[in-house]
């Protein structure tokens, strides 16, 4: 009896122990501190961002005050986790607000229904360029991050984006993606030729100008280099691009096809369709362009590779089943898996940063569509539909995002959407013609070619 008493009695604390850590971790109500980036049903957080304060009372340089608060709101919205709140809306001069703690009145933002505010100051004195930025949580009226910096004027949205990605660091416990770009191919010269952008689709340039045809850009996991196709010498070969030396090389311009490179997520090594023997077939090749291993080998065209985030697989696109199908290749045990069987034309797969979905182009009632599944080929879904011809979807490297290319509005030209589908817009491109064939890049600093 007595044994069973203090068993009992045991349980009974332990219980009521664990019972007492729960409560004392459950957040309180109302609180959007933590942000589930992944969650499909993630509601956009209201955000509130008036323009800086100009603590050097200099009138010349007052524009900058509502300058920086539109390039962080920007950048803010793009990145599809929060919305922005309208400066029509908001009840006091920005320029007279403080941006301290106790200077807020909290409620007057909770009025307008901002959970987060961000407010920033700024000082020129000479060259020097002082910046000063807040984050707070409205709803428990607290300081959630600051920071400062010192640097020049002309570094202003470098700055702003600085601090983007580290509120996205705080709110998510992920790095923003503020300083990415894309790689694509645009025709506005005539011919295709491959550009670069900030990650928005801002600061445009020209990365090829050989008057040819170039095509499917690839960005190297260390985002210092780019893999592309260049018919410059008639022939589909490989070029790399050095982003820092501007150092152009042709690296493989064997008979026939060289097609399609996508660089190795541990770097050192690249996948690409090569069909010298007479077959196009899938290769791994180093970055000089020496055949490492043979891939695949079989009578169909194997080619579009796109690498698992640990290197240890393969999707590609075969039509060793009479159509294009998605197969998955085992780099390692040398085994290959069927991926799609759904509709009897699909291409262009796109493995997630996360490893769990693979994005692909389908045909569906005559369109082509984007869908998503994951790669044990579970969870099918399709994420456009009914507007155009919607292809060549990337991921962005948080895999937050989606870049696709569209038609839906006449030229082909590029896409962003969340990853669940929702919140699909145009990317704005400051080039005409048609904008195609997107690689978005690692995270990384500012690098101009």
């Amino acid at each position: 009896m007595n044994f069973c008493y203090f068993r009992n009695r045991h349980i009974s604390l332990l219980c009521i122990l664990i019972f007492v850590l729960i409560i004392f971790q459950i957040r309180p109500a109302g609180s959007r501190i933590y942000i589930d980036i992944h969650s499909a049903l993630q509601e956009k957080i209201p955000i509130a961002v008036p323009a800086f304060r100009n603590e050097s009372g200099d009138i010349a340089n007052q524009p900058l005050a509502n300058n920086m608060a539109d390039i962080l709101s920007n950048a803010l919205s793009f990145s599809g986790i929060f919305q922005v709140l309208n400066p029509a809306v908001f009840l006091q001069d920005p320029d007279k607000m403080g941006i301290e703690k106790e200077e807020i009145k909290f409620s007057e933002w909770k009025f307008l229904g901002a959970d987060l505010l961000v407010r920033g100051s700024y000082r020129i004195q000479g060259e020097r360029f002082e910046v000063k930025i807040n984050l707070f949580d409205v709803i428990h009226q607290k300081l959630l991050l600051s920071r400062s910096y010192i640097n020049s004027v002309a570094s202003a949205r470098d700055t702003i984006l600085r601090f983007a990605d580290e509120l996205m660091l705080e709110l998510t416990g992920e790095l923003g993606i503020f300083h990415t770009q894309i790689a694509f191919v645009g025709d506005a010269t005539g011919k295709k030729e491959v550009y670069l952008a900030d990650f928005d689709g801002s600061n445009i340039r020209q990365l090829t100008n050989n008057g040819s045809m170039n095509l499917s850009p690839s960005w190297s996991a260390d985002g210092k280099q780019i893999a592309y196709v260049g018919y410059k010498r008639g022939n589909p070969d490989i070029y790399t691009v050095d982003l820092t030396s501007k150092k152009i090389e042709r690296i493989s311009m064997r008979p026939g096809l060289n097609i399609a490179p996508a660089y190795h997520p541990n770097g050192g090594k690249l996948a690409a369709t090569l069909s010298f023997t007479g077959n196009p077939e899938l290769y791994l090749l180093d970055t000089r362009g020496q055949i490492l291993k043979q891939l695949t080998l079989s009578w169909a065209i194997d080619v579009s590779s796109s690498w698992s985030p640990d290197g240890s697989k393969l999707a590609y696109v075969s039509n060793r089943a009479g159509k294009p199908q998605i197969y998955v290749l085992d780099v390692n045990k040398e085994t290959t898996t069927r991926l799609t069987f759904e509709g009897d034309y699909n291409t262009s797969p796109a493995w997630s940063p996360r490893g769990d979905r693979i994005l692909y182009t389908g045909i569906n009632d005559g369109k082509f569509n984007i869908f998503m599944i994951s790669p044990d080929g579970r969870e099918l879904s399709q994420l456009t539909g009914g507007e155009g011809n919607n292809e060549d979807p990337c991921w962005s490297p948080d895999g937050r995002l989606i870049l696709f290319q569209s038609d839906r509005q006449g030229t082909p030209t590029l896409w962003v959407m969340r990853a669940n589908g929702s919140d699909q817009r145009r990317l704005r491109l400051g080039l005409g013609g048609s904008h195609t064939e997107a690689d978005w890049s690692p995270r990384l600093t500012r690098m101009v070619p």
